[in-house]
């Protein structure tokens, strides 16, 4: 077990004595401290008198106060703590940014393992050496540049944390459409396309990418809940490349993983910063300690920018959404980021015709970009 969950006090809300006492032994099994609790108020009371807990997972469907209220109560109270949405599957509709993550009742121990891992350790978690060949070894061995084409918050989150548990990233699209536009925009190696999708379905988008896309083309692997005779076969006459049936197992999708091809040595090379766009600035600041101040207030800006970005993704507050967008995508441009300036513009034009569906996500994937853009910065000095 990672020492960094060892000791660390993690707070459980959930009016379900049966829940409470399942999360408690889960927890307990990996030396954290679990404090259960039926309700949000008595939860508020433990924080407000300064237990110092390091992990909230609140339910979502509680009398009285529910999970949101009792998220951004706390968050009130504690903006360090993090806090954990406890749901039943496809429950949560569009899950509120105060969130940091999302577990599906009934709660598996590797799921709630990965979250605690990522959410307590700072990334800095020291595993014991994995068997050559493991799950989850293969996003070292075997880096790829992966879509998620999935309509549903919930499954999108459990997707991303199974493949976080392999050491994959994966960018989301919430439709086909914009599976198509994603794959159109960037040199993806592998696409894990949902068959039942609004707007436009997985095989249409299969079929769209086939026809029009760019080369090399992605593998594009089905994922359906449906499983009925005859769907594997529509799929592949689609033009999809394999097919795996919903719930995921771990050792399928490492099967289709390691399936396919790493196409690193086709793509393009993408630097984060323009080079002509430094030194465009540091002809305008040679000082520096000039330089230095705008370097931090573009950091600064761009994180404010972000936040208020996920809070009004979560509002469905188009028009601030259009503001802020807009704001960062100038900043970008001044600094050479050009990937966050696409991202930023093509998050404008969607909140400026008021097509909210996928913005939180959208706003996941421009944070991303900023912190790559962050670090590049720093190397620069």
């Amino acid at each position: 077990m990672p020492s960094e969950l060892t000791g660390k006090h993690v707070l459980l809300v959930d009016d379900n004595a049966i829940n409470r006492r399942i999360l408690d032994l889960q927890t307990e099994a990996w030396g954290l401290h679990g404090h259960s609790v039926e309700t949000g108020d008595e939860a508020l009371a433990l924080v407000e008198r300064g237990d110092p807990f390091d992990l909230a997972i609140l339910d979502m469907h509680m009398p009285g106060m529910d999970g949101l209220e009792l998220a951004h109560r706390l968050r009130a109270l504690r903006a360090d703590l993090p806090l954990v949405l406890y749901t039943s599957l496809g429950g949560a509709g569009q899950v509120d940014p105060v969130f940091a993550s999302v577990l599906a009742k009934p709660v598996k121990q590797s799921q709630l393992f990965d979250v605690l891992v990522s959410l307590l350790s700072d990334g800095a978690v020291e595993r014991a050496p994995a068997a050559e060949g493991s799950a989850t070894m293969l996003g070292e061995r075997h880096p790829l540049r992966i879509l998620l084409a999935e309509d549903n918050n919930v499954n999108q989150q459990l997707a991303i944390l199974l493949l976080e548990s392999m050491g994959y990233r994966a960018d989301v699209a919430a439709n086909g459409v914009e599976a198509v536009e994603a794959v159109n925009r960037l040199p993806y190696d592998l696409v894990l396309m949902d068959v039942q999708m609004p707007e436009m379905d997985g095989l249409e988008a299969t079929r769209r990418i086939r026809a029009d896309g760019p080369s090399p083309q992605p593998r594009i692997v089905a994922m359906t809940a449906n499983a009925m005779q005859g769907d594997r076969e529509a799929c592949l006459a689609a033009g999809m490349d394999d097919y795996l049936a919903k719930p995921i197992r771990t050792e399928e999708l490492a099967a289709a993983l390691a399936a396919t091809p790493n196409r690193a040595a086709d793509r393009p090379t993408v630097t984060v910063l323009d080079p002509k766009a430094l030194a465009r600035l540091q002809a305008i600041a040679p000082k520096p300690e000039a330089l230095a101040r705008l370097v931090a207030a573009f950091l600064d800006n761009g994180a404010v920018l972000i936040t208020q970005m996920a809070e009004a993704a979560g509002a469905g507050d188009a028009d601030a959404l259009r503001r802020d967008a807009h704001t960062l995508k100038s900043n970008a441009a001044s600094f050479g980021a050009t990937e966050l300036g696409e991202l930023c513009t093509a998050l404008e034009a969607r909140a400026r015709a008021g097509e909210l569906g996928g913005a939180a996500e959208a706003v996941s994937r421009i944070a991303r970009e900023f912190d790559g853009a962050r670090a590049a910065l720093a190397k620069q000095g």
